[in-house]
Formats: C-alpha cells, sequence, structure tokens
C-alpha cells in the first residue's frame, strides 16, 4: 500500500495530540508521545528524495502529492530537511521542558501546531498556506493562555492571536492579485501587476513573524505565557514561517528576482532588531530579557532571508537549532525559579540563585548563547551572521551586535538579581524552604540543565556537526542571486 509522505508529516503529530493529552497527568510519559511523533516524522523524511521507503507492507513515497478537498499536498525536495529541522527543534523544546508543567497544551497542542505548520508548508495555492497558519496561531494562543487566569491573563494570548490572523487578509490579497496577473501577457504589464502582491506577501509574513515593532506579540506572550510555551512559539512557529518565506521565493521568480521583498524584509528586520536591542539592556524581568532577545531572533533572521544566498539559508537553518537550544535551555531555568517564586521579575528574585543553582546555570548559558557571547553555539550562528551580513552592509553588522550586547546585558542583571543577598534577614527567612525539590528531582534538574549546557558548549566548539543537515537545506533552493 502506497501513502505519501506529506500526510503522514501531517497525520502523525495531529494522530499523537490523543495519546499526548490523555496522558498529561504523566510530564514524562507525554513528552515521549511528542518526541516520539517527531521523531517518527524525522525518520520517514531523512531518506533520500524520490526513495520510497517500506515497512511492513506499507510503502512510503516523499514525491507522491496527495488532493485533499482540491488542494495539493506534496513534500517537495525543498521542504523536506526544513521539515527536518522544524520537528528536530520541537523535540529538543519538548526534550528540555519535560522537568517542568507549562500546562497540559505544552505537548499535545504543540504537536497540534506541528502538524498545521507543517500543512502550511506543503500545501498549494500558498492562500491556504496563510489559513494554515493562522489556524496554527489558534493552538498557540491556547498554548499561551494554559491553565491561568484571573485579570488580563489572557492578553498575551489574544495579542499573539489578533497579529496572526491579520496575515490572512494580506494573504488572500496577495492570491487575488497573483491569479489576475498570471492572466497578463504582456511580460513588462505582468511583472508591475505583481507589485502589489510583493507588498501585501511582506505584510502577511511580517505579521506572522511578530516583526513590526509595537504592535508585535512578543513582550505580551512573554509577560503572560509560561517560558517553554514562549520558546516553542518564537522557534518552531518563527522557524516555520522563515521556510514559508523560502518557500514562496523558490516557487515565484517574480517574488524572487525582484529587490522589493529583500528590501522589506530588511527594513522589517532592521526595525525589530533595534526595538529588542534598545530594550533589552533595561528590562526588570526575565520574561521581558525573553522577549527583547525574541525580537532580536526575529529581527537577525529577517535580515539574512533578505541576502537570498546559500550562506544565508544555512546561517538561517543553524540558527533554528541554535535557537531551540538556547531559548528552550535558559526558559526552563525561567521556569525552575518560577516554579520557586512564583515570579521572574529581579526584585523578588533575590538570593534564589543560591538556591536553585541549576536554573541559574540555565538561565545563564541559554541566555548568553542568545547574546552570541564567544564559546557558545550562539557565538557560531552570530559569526556566520556576521559573513552575511558583512558582504553588504556594515552598519547593520554593528547593530546587531550591538542588540547581542544589549541582551547580554540583560542577561547578566538578571542573574545579578538571583546571586543578590536579599534586603534583610526578615526577608532571606521568610523564603520558605518547602518549595525547594526533592534530591531526586534535583538530580533530574541537574542532569537536565548539564546535558543542555553541555550541547550549547560542544555546538560552539564544533558546529559542523550540524552541517550534514543545514547544508541541504539550503542547497535544495535554486533562487539564490
Amino acid at each position: 500500500m502506497m501513502i505519501p509522505a506529506a500526510l503522514l508529516v501531517i497525520m502523525i503529530p495531529l494522530v499523537a495530540t490523543a495519546p499526548a493529552y490523555a496522558l498529561r497527568r504523566w510530564q514524562l510519559t507525554t513528552t515521549l508521545v511528542g518526541v516520539l511523533a517527531c521523531g517518527a516524522v524525522i525518520f520517514i523524511l531523512a531518506h533520500p528524495f524520490g526513495a520510497t521507503l517500506a515497512l511492513g507492507g506499507l510503502t512510503i513515497d516523499a514525491g507522491t502529492s496527495v488532493n485533499v478537498l482540491g488542494r495539493v499536498l506534496a513534500v517537495r525536495s525543498t521542504d523536506q530537511f526544513p521539515l527536518v529541522l522544524l520537528f528536530c527543534s520541537a523535540a529538543i523544546l519538548f526534550l528540555i521542558g519535560w522537568l517542568v508543567s507549562e500546562g497540559w497544551t505544552y505537548v499535545p497542542l504543540g504537536l497540534g501546531m506541528l502538524a498545521l505548520l507543517s500543512a502550511g508548508l506543503l500545501i498549494r495555492p500558498f492562500v491556504f498556506a496563510g489559513l494554515a497558519f493562522v489556524a496554527a496561531a489558534a493552538l498557540g494562543a491556547i498554548m499561551a493562555q494554559a491553565d491561568r487566569s484571573g485579570q488580563g491573563s489572557a492578553g498575551g494570548a489574544l495579542r499573539y492571536l489578533v497579529v496572526n490572523t491579520l496575515a490572512l487578509p494580506a494573504f488572500l490579497g496577495a492570491g487575488y492579485i497573483v491569479s489576475q496577473a498570471s492572466n497578463i501577457t504582456d511580460i513588462t504589464a505582468q511583472t508591475a501587476a505583481y507589485g502589489p502582491a510583493v507588498v501585501l506577501l511582506a505584510i502577511g509574513l511580517g505579521l506572522l513573524f511578530g516583526a513590526f515593532p509595537i504592535f508585535t506579540w512578543t513582550h505580551s506572550v512573554a509577560k503572560d505565557a509560561p517560558p517553554m510555551v514562549v520558546a516553542f512559539l518564537v522557534t518552531v512557529g518563527g522557524g516555520a514561517v522563515c521556510f514559508l518565506a523560502l518557500s514562496l521565493m523558490q516557487d515565484f521568480t517574480w517574488l524572487s528576482n525582484g529587490t522589493s521583498i529583500t528590501t522589506y524584509m530588511k527594513v522589517l528586520g532592521a526595525a525589530s532588531l533595534v526595538f529588542g536591542g534598545l530594550l533589552a539592556w533595561a528590562q526588570r524581568s526575565f520574561g521581558r530579557v525573553v522577549a527583547c532577545a525574541a525580537s532580536v531572533e526575529i529581527g537577525i533572521s529577517l535580515i539574512l532571508l533578505s541576502n537570498s544566498t546559500l550562506l544565508a539559508v544555512e546561517t538561517v537553518a543553524f540558527s533554528l537549532l541554535v535557537r531551540a537550544l538556547s531559548l528552550g535551555t535558559m526558559a526552563l531555568g525561567v521556569a525552575l525559579i518560577q516554579r520557586e517564586t512564583g515570579s521572574d521579575d529581579f526584585a523578588s528574585i533575590s538570593g534564589h540563585g543560591r538556591r536553585n543553582p541549576w536554573a541559574a546555570l540555565a538561565i545563564a548559558a541559554g541566555g548568553l548563547s542568545l547574546a552570541g557571547i564567544p564559546g557558545t553555539a550562539g557565538f557560531v550562528s552570530r559569526w556566520a551572521t556576521a559573513r552575511v551580513i558583512s558582504r553588504t552592509d556594515m552598519e547593520l553588522l554593528v547593530v546587531i551586535l550591538l542588540a547581542g550586547a544589549s541582551v547580554g546585558i540583560g542577561v547578566v542583571r538578571g542573574l545579578a538579581a538571583l546571586f543578590a543577598t536579599p534586603v534583610s534577614q526578615d526577608e532571606a527567612d521568610a523564603t520558605p524552604l518547602a518549595v525547594s525539590p526533592a534530591h531526586s528531582a534535583n538530580v533530574r534538574v541537574a542532569v537536565t540543565v548539564a546535558l543542555a549546557v553541555a550541547l550549547i558548549a560542544i555546538l560552539g566548539i564544533a558546529p559542523g556537526m550540524t552541517a550534514p543537515l543545514t547544508n541541504t537545506a539550503a542547497q535544495n533552493y535554486t533562487f539564490y542571486k
């Protein structure tokens, strides 16, 4: 029996949501369900494109398309390894977050988001990709809300949903313009007719990224949502948007050959970069620092996409894995501190670095990697970005370095607060010892954090271990200038 790989890529995480939800009371078990679902998809996609995979009586063909309600779903050669990267990033975040309870929604709806984001990358016409991404955003909004209640607790979820939903009219408008322009026979007139579609796609992608300063979801989501959920939305959601942009440039020469889309991406990227960089150093909570770091990461991704070179796309692919590891590790540390103190405000966590040194180590390693400090995986990502940017725009490179330094200052200020002496002995005595985890829990935290920190250091020393995956993902595109 022949089964198209495109169908399995969507159905495996979608079906896995049921056992992940049913087993939600057992954090380790539901995490294993999520990781195994991601692993199954990675296994299917890791085989050479066009080759069939025989599993018992089933034959899986990556090149076969499937028609669903009149819409074509197919794994193209350009989609294969970006999807592998996406599922690898999700698996990393599921594994890192197994120690902390981020609400019943984290793994089940994370898998649902993966299914919808994958559908958005595989479906054509591209208008329906916009619809799939908005549906994924609806699940992301529920993840952000989780089990929280109270006035204002849904602000981040609502902002995330609204910003992403506003992208849908842009995709619909672009689809209509493209269908009309394709009927024009004169080449010059047709090229001009595609102009509004380029603008609308830039707006739609910018909204999905959250790249519009002030009107972005990063700060409100980081304030209200559990830390691991924030990491998932920024990494997996943002990574999927990156690959959607690359897929559109691959499919449409009128988009990749012109300079308009690259100009729009560079402007949005620079704005997001400056926005995050200006604010990061002065924040007074780890959630806000994460939000600024997310804005910086979004800005860098857009600037890399605007370069349309092989090295730029390789850097995008590598940065996705680094972001999953770095942001996930920092989010784990913040979640552990929140579990102990009920807050991540610097004023409320004085002295808790001594009580929970593993959480402090996770924040330090993940946060400084996001800042691009030498010796971390984030530094390699920044170095590769510098190689791309230095060829065209040295001023922008300086802004990237300063933005990274600003994030680093924000992280260091938070660490200083973690290890600060409480303002009074009474305050120190008032901190309940009962909230400290048991010895077995301490061992699990220590092992998880140590492994995550070791991976950050290993990728900082030997980034070439990811080269077969990131290079292959980049080389399948052919639109390079």
